[in-house]
């Protein structure tokens, strides 16, 4: 079945090649009383052949004037807008080509819809609201602050220029190059940019505090509203060591003289690359070393670099249209940490890797309805749905194989090909592709011949393979087929076929094959173990037969196998269960039997995958099994690893210390519900503090357990709480309560003014995995509709988080209530509709499960 994604037609979205910008004179009139904005703009541009008319790009801009200069002469031009497509057509008598210079007077709001040059709120020191104007572009809402090409491949220079309050400061991507006073307002000129394009462009004004530091002629800076400069220094030392180590690895310096990282109060997404003017929302910035959660740290370390390696990847170097978005995002997934291990390998990110970048590829493409990495969109509503799992996680999943089978050397010297190549320019993946094959041809590499064939198969394919294994006496026989999770294993999906390299352990021995077509034939003695994707470093599942799982399962209980080996097994084993090939009670007695005292990552795979039991069996006649193993895992876990953090603990330790303590909570465990309540009662009266690894599980223990009284410290704790960190974690909480009148007000509260637009999605998803509140937050769902569809616009990328929220549905009378409702006229919107398509297939599969295992 074909994804709609692979059916996308050229449409009239695109701006055509005609004419394109050389330059842009930027300048921008705030005003923080009516939060109106005047601008004008010249645009330098380049036209190949005679025409009377310019499409540009513009949404929700009031056009005053425009014209067109061009050979000494200028015209007026009449301005026609397509709303709809967000094109704004100039045409003109007398036909120009060649160089000319578009000039646009034009004005706009600052409004709060968090895309376009928008306003944000916050609290200063003093109690008073104040705000800040700040932008976001990406993907398509350049268009939505000033009339652009607003399309990555057309590159130009920028020349910004502001005027705002004298007292505030104004930032874009580039240094200032000088500030004049007049009249209690302030004239801001900054340096002009090296060529990019328009989403990267970044406009900010207000009252900034910052701390800064310097790397050779480097300038890096952090910047926070008022209040918030101590929780900076974190991210600021982040940054100076990953931007020393990609310059290291790159090989190439820093492209401009300054970098800002700056904390945004309302923010959409997690960060934005702006090249030189990053920005973060405040939870994924703002911490400190000593008072934040080691999960919280890892959390500002990756997002500072993500956003770094893009400004390499992504930046200097930007795809040629949005179908090679995993040019910019699946490089700056795996980047980050391979960033993180080289600066902290005490962290144990590139074992981290394989349990949050991988395994969420995993899910996410076991799905019918899923896309290629590579794929083909042509409306804003299409790119912003590409801006996902498989973009991110599964593209930086495939560039971790392409480094294991180019080697990592060849794949280093490609990139660095790469880069220099295409610098201040657009690129294809054919010119990555190039680029290490080229490199490929200079080795002794075994696999050079296959490389683009390799990812081309990974990258145009639709979702990823399941290698079934028949053992025989010497050889064993292997054939692939698509995986996905709403039909079993040997059902016909489609005819796609993978290039897999085969890594595979027999008995003691590590071999390869490389798997060209639909069947493989290994070497492999019957009474030795067989374990396929050694080392997990390929996308595939493996089904074993049952006589070759039990031996792979006394190997992981000797210690025979790695945890990562482990991992990949009960994954695979998991997956097969959910897919109806492997019944729930023989998924639990695996674990039990072969995986108690497991290392990582399985150890944290299964406690996710006990969770999921949890919600999915809670109420039926296989609860008690899931509870008594998730009891014993769990409690084994915390007896060995106990409530305090040991001097020199490993990240993992903490995290798992953690997880492990919320599921028995959530289990009810006596004793570890009654130490959770000691805990919190004595940080609450202020006479004990609680370690920032265990605030988390705390917070929901004691949710979990607790009624009216509890709800109401949390909600008081959740208004005084001045720390991103903290007020988020908080607001978490609410969504673990189980009370019905506690979720009622929970649900209530997060569509408050008490809850910022950007937030206001957070209990209803912690609820969605909560068996006590799934019910009620359906029908919520339901009812709160029309309010959700008017509070999101599409821009904001927000109403699909709550048809995602109903993933875990599991009969046919909800699945129809699901489609019905959502497709009915009035109830759908375009930017739902993939989120849909995932959501009826989960719904679907869990249906099919309970089914299986008879409930």
């Amino acid at each position: 079945m074909q994804s709609k994604y692979q059916k996308t037609k050229a449409s009239a979205n695109r701006l055509g090649d005609i004419v394109k910008p050389i330059n842009y004179k930027l300048f921008f009139n705030t005003d923080f009383k009516n939060f109106v904005y005047e601008g004008t703009e010249e645009i330098l541009v380049s036209i190949s052949k005679q025409t009377n008319s310019i499409k540009i790009n513009s949404n929700k801009i009031k056009f005053k004037h425009a014209k067109i200069m061009s050979s000494g002469s200028e015209q007026d031009c009449s301005v026609k807008i397509d709303k709809k497509n967000k094109i704004t057509t100039l045409s003109f008598n007398k036909a120009v080509s060649g160089k000319a210079t578009l000039i646009i007077n034009f004005s706009g709001i600052n409004n709060e819809d968090m895309y376009g040059f928008y306003k944000s709120e916050y609290t200063n020191q003093k109690g008073a609201k104040e705000y800040i104007l700040t932008s976001q572009f990406e993907a398509a809402d350049a268009r939505a602050a000033f009339p652009c090409f607003d399309e990555p491949g057309f590159k130009a220079t920028f020349d910004v220029t502001m005027e705002i309050p004298k007292e505030m400061r104004a930032i874009s991507n580039m240094p200032v190059k000088s500030e004049t006073i007049s009249n209690g307002r302030k004239t801001v000129k900054f340096m002009e940019t090296p060529k990019m394009s328009s989403y990267l462009l970044f406009l900010g004004v207000g009252k900034f505090e910052s701390v800064s530091t310097s790397l050779g002629k480097l300038k890096i800076n952090v910047l926070a509203t008022p209040g918030k400069k101590q929780l900076c220094y974190l991210a600021l030392g982040y940054a100076k060591k990953f931007i020393a180590f990609y310059e290291d690895y790159f090989k190439i310096k820093y492209p401009l003289p300054k970098v800002d990282l700056i904390a945004i109060p309302d923010f959409a997404a997690g960060a934005m690359e702006n090249w030189g003017a990053i920005t973060f929302r405040e939870t994924a910035m703002l911490g400190t070393e000593k008072d934040s959660a080691v999960s919280y740290k890892q959390q500002i370390a990756e997002t500072v670099a993500h956003e770094l390696a893009h400004q390499w990847f992504g930046d200097l170097v930007t795809m040629e249209w949005w179908n090679d978005l995993w040019l910019n995002e699946s490089f700056a997934t795996y980047m980050s940490f391979k960033a993180m291990e080289a600066v902290f390998p005490e962290w144990q990110m590139d074992i981290q890797y394989f349990d949050d970048v991988i395994a969420t590829a995993f899910s996410a493409d076991s799905l019918i309805h899923t896309h290629p990495i590579s794929v083909d969109v042509s409306t804003p509503e299409e790119i912003n749905e590409i801006f996902d799992e498989i973009s991110y996680e599964k593209g930086g999943t495939f560039l971790h194989m392409l480094e294991d089978f180019a080697t990592p050397e060849v794949f280093r010297a490609g990139l660095h090909g790469y880069l220099k190549e295409h610098s201040y320019s657009n690129a294809t993946k054919y010119d990555l592709w190039n680029a290490i094959y080229e490199e490929s041809l200079k080795s002794s590499m075994p696999n050079g011949k296959f490389i683009k064939k390799f990812a081309n198969t990974w990258l145009d394919n639709t979702g990823y393979p399941i290698i079934k294994v028949n053992d025989g006496q010497k050889r064993a026989r292997l054939s692939q087929q698509r995986f996905v999770i709403s039909k079993p294993v040997g059902s016909s999906i489609d005819s796609q076929k993978w290039i897999i390299p085969i890594k595979y352990l027999s008995g003691s021995k590590e071999r390869f094959e490389l798997m060209t077509k639909d069947k493989l034939e290994i070497a492999h003695a019957e009474n030795d173990i067989l374990k396929l994707n050694y080392k997990q470093d390929y996308l595939y599942r493996v089904m074993y037969e049952k006589q070759g799982l039990e031996k792979l399962g006394h190997a992981i209980k000797s210690g025979k196998l790695s945890g990562l080996d482990a991992w990949g097994i009960e994954n695979d084993l998991f997956a097969l269960m959910r897919s109806g090939n492997v019944k729930a009670i023989d998924y639990i007695e695996f674990v039990k039997g072969y995986c108690m005292g497991v290392g990582y990552p399985a150890i944290a795979s299964i406690l996710s995958h006990i969770d999921w039991l949890d919600f999915m069996l809670y109420g039926t006649k296989l609860y008690d099994a899931v509870k008594s193993l998730g009891l014993a895992f769990a409690g084994e876990i915390l007896k060995t690893k106990g409530w305090s953090k040991k001097k020199n603990e490993k990240n993992i330790d903490s995290l798992i210390r953690s997880h492990s303590i919320r599921l028995l909570g959530q289990l009810g465990n006596p004793d570890v519900i009654k130490k959770a309540n000691s805990i919190f009662s004595k940080s609450a009266s202020g006479k004990e503090g609680i370690d920032p690894d265990l605030r988390s599980s705390i917070y929901a223990t004691c949710a979990a357990n607790g009624g009216q009284k509890l709800f109401e410290t949390v909600l008081s704790m959740y208004k005084k709480a001045k720390n991103p960190e903290e007020k988020r974690r908080l607001l978490q909480t609410f969504g673990y309560f189980a009370g019905r009148e506690e979720i009622s007000k929970a649900l209530k509260f997060c569509m408050s003014p008490e809850v910022r637009l950007q937030d206001s999605f957070v209990i209803p998803a912690v609820m969605s995995g909560n068996p006590a509140a799934f019910n009620a937050l359906e029908q919520w769902t339901y009812d709160s509709w029309p309010k959700l569809m008017e509070k999101y616009e599409i821009g904001t990328h927000m109403l699909p988080r709550y048809i995602d929220n109903l993933s875990m549905c599991s009969s046919k009378k909800q699945y129809s209530k699901v489609e019905s409702f959502f497709r009915a006229k009035g109830n759908f919107r375009g930017d739902i509709k993939i989120s849909l398509q995932k959501t009826l297939e989960r719904i679907k599969a869990n249906s099919t499960f309970r089914s299986k295992n008879g409930i």
